[in-house]
Formats: C-alpha cells, structure tokens, sequence
C-alpha cells in the first residue's frame, strides 16, 4: 500500500487521557513509533500540540468518542495538523489486541495509509447552530411528554376537557385546568366565566366535563407538570430568539430553502444546522443522502441483488427532510406532489415518501453548491420546457 503521509498521529481519546501513537517513515523504511499520553486538561492537551509540532506530524486522525474528541480537536487544530475524524464502526481493531495502545497504534496506520475517510466536522458557527436546533428538539419532545402526562392524570380522573377542547393548554382551557389545580369550586358560574366566546362547547358541556374525581394527589402532580410545562416553553421561547441570531449570517440560504415545498421555517433552521452553508465536503449530491441516512446500502450475494433498508446517517437531517417530504406531497400542483405520487403507484407509499426527501435533499445540495434559487413550475410548465428541451 502507498504511504500517504510520512508522519502521522493516532489519538485514542478518553474522558481522562488520550494515547498517542506517532508513526514516522517514508513509504521505503519501516516507520519509527513513538507513543505518549497525556491527560485531557487544557494545558496537558497544549503540551500534546507542541509534542506532535515537534515530530513535524502532518495528520491526526481520532475517533469521534461521545464529545470527548471535540476539546481534543479544538485545543489541536490551530497547530495547522490535518485533523480527521472518523467513525469508529469502521476502524475496529485487530480481535485480541484491545489495549490504548494497540488502539492509537492502529489509528495512526490507517492515517498513514490513508484507508480511513474523514467525518464531516462542520465550521464553529454551524457547531454552534446545531447544538441550539438539537437541544430544542430535546426540549420539544420533553414538552409534548409532560402534556401527555396532563392528559393522562385527566383520563384517570375522569376529566374529559378534551372531548370539547382541542388544546387544553391554551385559552379555554389553560383557565379551566388552572382553576382545577387551585383547588376552586367548579360552578357554572365560573366556568362560563372562564369559557372565550369562540368556544363551540357550552358552558353546562365544559361544566359535564369537569365532573370528575380528582385526588389531592393527582391535583399536586397536575400543577408540578403544569410548572414544568410553563418552564419549558419558557426556555424553548428563549431558545428560538438565540436560534434567530444565530441565522442571522445565513438569512440569505435560509429564506431560499423555503422556497421549496414543504419547507418550513425550523426545517430550514435544522437544513442549515446540519448541512451548513457548503457543501464542497461532499462530492456529490448522493454522497450527502448516504451521509444523511437516505439512500438504501447495497446487498449483493451470488451475483443478485437484495432490496436493502435505508442507513442510519444523520437522524436529525433525515427526520426533519421526511417531514419536509409529507408536507411536500400535499402541496397543490407542484411538481414533488406528482413526484411522490408517480413513485408511490409502482413502489408503496413510505418507500416513495424517502425517494421524496431523498430527491429534495439532493434539490438543496445544487442550491447550495450553485447558489440558486428553487422553482416549482407546474405541471402544463413543466411540459412545455420538456418538449422546448427537445426540440
């Protein structure tokens, strides 16, 4: 095999330490090791930088362990090394030789032999970015859990708001379920006092309702999920001021990715947050669906070919693009709706709909890549640039 860099680093990266293991040789000699490790403290991790500068290393590849790589990459990278990071599905090692060591041994010759490909590791502003829209994603799903458990202490004690109301935490019903956690009388009085005039239900219907059995226990942990709950959008509102600013040197690409159908605005923010501004990592549209979890693997044996599932890839970029997709294919003549429906007659519905979000990914790596803006023409448009293209 051809040696693609004379000097070259393996970090085996730990919450405490990191292992080191430097191989330098030309592609003619047997390379020279040199091992070291040093703890994960931010002058420790310097003293690793002056002590790879030292051997004139030209690349350093590591594993991405939990975020225990991130300080490791960030401390290492101002010394100008080649910084790759890789999945550690791919690097497993020698069966029966599992130390540090043999770990950063390892690394450091498939970085000299160049077998490894380097993860995507975007610029620290889109880092930034993607922490927010993460956390926000955690946040929402903590949100909708503690408005189940509301609804669940209702059901048990026989409250049924939500035969009447369609959302219970806001307007009609955000009052009434105050009033159950205060401990009030429920009159009719009160509630036709508490009911917005837009409500459909009647007063006596909201009151019928409210006829329940509600224990003072199942009263105390209504109002601890109800100040939970407040808390939570309280942060989730903070939360989207600070993803706001933090598009704010992306508003161009942002307003542009919502030109597509089905588009939203957070699906734009996530879009941005995991892909970013540039594409050039990737060398093609279909190298950004395989990363992204889109595009099906391959599986061959004896020379026929077996249907295979989607991969894993980016499960935050694929969930918000398959959202991007049901939303597409209700939108009125555009050319994604006839797109999925064309599809969907000869390959099922769910297939269809990854082919869906799959093709629209690959609509926003050209708008990316060439700074465009998407049309949707509709259908008689469509023909009509067709048979212009063939004539």
């Amino acid at each position: 095999m051809e040696v693609v860099a004379e000097s070259v680093a393996g970090i085996d990266v730990h919450q405490k330490q990191i292992t080191v293991s430097v191989l330098i040789g030309s592609d003619s000699t047997k390379p020279m090791k040199v091992s070291k490790r040093f703890e994960t403290i931010t002058y420790r991790l310097k003293e690793c930088g002056e002590w790879l500068k030292y051997h004139q290393v030209e690349q350093v590849l590591m594993e991405s362990t939990g975020q225990y790589w991130r300080p490791v990459w960030q401390i290492l990278e101002p010394y100008g090394f080649k910084m790759i990071l890789c999945n550690p599905r791919i690097i497993k090692n020698i069966p029966g030789k599992k130390t540090d060591q043999k770990d950063s041994e390892w690394l450091s010759e498939l970085a000299r032999y160049g077998l490894v490909s380097a993860s995507f590791v975007p610029a620290h502003a889109i880092q930034a970015l993607r922490e927010s829209t993460r956390l926000r994603k955690k946040l929402t799903e903590n949100t909708t859990q503690l408005k189940n458990e509301v609804h669940n202490i209702l059901q048990r004690s026989n409250i049924k708001l939500t035969s009447y109301l369609s959302d219970i935490f806001n307007g009609t019903g955000l009052k009434l379920l105050d009033a159950l956690m205060n401990g009030e009388v429920i009159n009719i009085h009160l509630v036709s006092h508490l009911r917005h005039g837009r409500v459909h239900a009647s007063a006596e219907q909201l009151l019928a309702a409210m006829d329940g059995s509600l224990t003072r226990n199942d009263r105390r942990l209504l109002a601890i999920n109800m100040h939970l709950l407040s808390d939570y959008q309280s942060v989730l509102a903070d939360l989207n001021v600070q993803i706001d600013e933090q598009l704010s040197e992306f508003d161009n690409l942002y307003h542009r990715l919502q030109a597509i159908p089905g588009i939203s605005q957070r699906i734009a923010q996530i879009v941005i947050a995991e892909v970013g501004p540039d594409v050039s990592p990737f060398p093609d549209a279909h190298h950004l669906a395989s990363w992204a979890g889109l595009c099906p693997g391959n599986y061959e044996s004896a020379g026929v070919k077996h249907g295979s599932h989607i991969l894993h890839g980016n499960v935050y970029l694929k969930s918000a693009l398959i959202s991007a997709a049901l939303a597409a294919k209700q939108v009125k003549e555009s050319g994604l709706k006839d797109y999925f429906y064309r599809l969907r007659s000869r390959m099922g519905a769910q297939p269809a709909l990854v082919a869906l979000a799959h093709k629209m990914l690959r609509i926003i790596y050209t708008m990316i890549d060439q700074g465009i803006t998407y049309v949707d023409y509709k259908k008689d448009q469509r023909k009509a640039i067709t048979l212009a293209t063939n004539i």
